[in-house]
């Protein structure tokens, strides 16, 4: 077994078995897994403050496949298509009043929206990305497919090909996304990746401790459970992964320092200037890409590794972040 592999394999371990109370969280991941279940069967979103939607792809979907057509008949989207392909590697320092002194310096490397079925070998692309980069943690915040529905084998067999390559100190940490189902949880963690389900792992390093919560997606699957994940949550300095950026006052308001997010891909398909023309965001719209602050919390919208939709990219990047924690001086 890959080294990277069995490290996460025990980091499971360590919080899911021998962890007391490890009853209690597999009967909420129970009471989860049924509730997520029904709403991917029943094709709602149920967002937060009680909002419930039927999802209304076709007209959407239509518009989408026939702009793709033209598209196709320009010089434009050979440009657009090689844009996507190109994966950059972007890397940010963050500082905080408040990271423990044993976490100075903590790199993290965040991944969104893989969409790994969206382009030609895209596992070999990452692996070549992150060739010889040796981090603390690598945390992934939601969409590993480009469909909603349907198996998931291909991009699961790419994943393996993927976790051998991240050469990580504490694990590889990930939450579900809105493309994503509830059945995938099982077959990630035999995989090597820790799945955060409304649930809180700690980190110690040096007696010192940060604590990194994972929540479902809001965009499509929000559950009370998420609200009570957060609330529930030591003191201290946090982190929270969450798919898109929408809990960001919920997070910022139960003490969160760090918040980690995707499902934008800020924008995709943007004009000059970065002007997104679909932000996909009902809440939090002005978060749709890079580094955020909200209250006393940091935020980081990841643009996607991965596309969606049409596979092309204008004045956006695909990308892959590494960060740096540091302490204000």
């Amino acid at each position: 077994m890959d080294n990277s592999v069995g490290k996460a394999q025990n980091l499971k371990k360590r919080y899911y078995v021998d962890k007391p109370g490890t009853e209690i969280k597999k009967q909420n991941r129970l009471i989860w897994a049924k509730a997520r279940s029904v709403m991917e069967a029943g094709n709602y979103k149920y967002r937060k403050y009680g909002e419930k939607v039927r999802i209304k792809w076709s007209l959407f979907g239509l518009l989408i496949r026939i702009f793709g057509v033209l598209l196709k008949l320009t010089p434009f989207f050979k440009k657009g298509f090689a844009n996507a392909q190109n994966i950059v590697l972007n890397k940010v320092d963050l500082y905080f009043d408040d990271l423990p002194a044993g976490f100075e310096g903590y790199t993290i490397l965040h991944m969104t929206d893989l969409h790994l079925d969206s382009l030609p070998e895209m596992d070999k692309k990452i692996c070549e990305k992150i060739d010889g980069l040796k981090v603390d943690l690598c945390v992934l915040t939601g969409d590993y497919r480009v469909g909603t529905r349907g198996g998931f084998k291909k991009i699961l067999d790419m994943l393996h090909q993927i976790v051998p390559c991240i050469q990580q100190r504490d694990g590889i940490m990930a939450v579900l996304g809105n493309h994503d189902t509830c059945a995938m949880v099982e077959p990630f963690e035999m995989a090597g990746i820790t799945m955060l389900v409304n649930e809180t792992i700690d980190i110690d390093r040096g007696g010192s401790r940060i604590s990194v919560t994972g929540l479902d997606d809001p965009y499509y699957y929000y559950g009370e459970q998420s609200l009570q994940a957060l609330k529930e949550s030591p003191e201290g300095f946090k982190i929270a992964l969450v798919h898109a950026p929408s809990l960001f006052d919920l997070a910022a308001d139960n003490g969160y320092s760090l918040y980690l997010t995707g499902h934008t891909h800020g924008g995709q398909i943007c004009l000059p200037g970065g002007i997104p023309v679909i932000r996909h965001l009902r809440y939090g719209k002005k978060y749709y890409r890079g580094v955020w602050h909200y209250a006393e919390m940091t935020g980081y919208t990841g643009q996607g590794v991965g596309v969606v939709g049409i596979p092309v990219r204008f004045n956006t990047q695909s990308e892959i972040t590494l960060l740096r924690l540091h302490r204000k001086k």
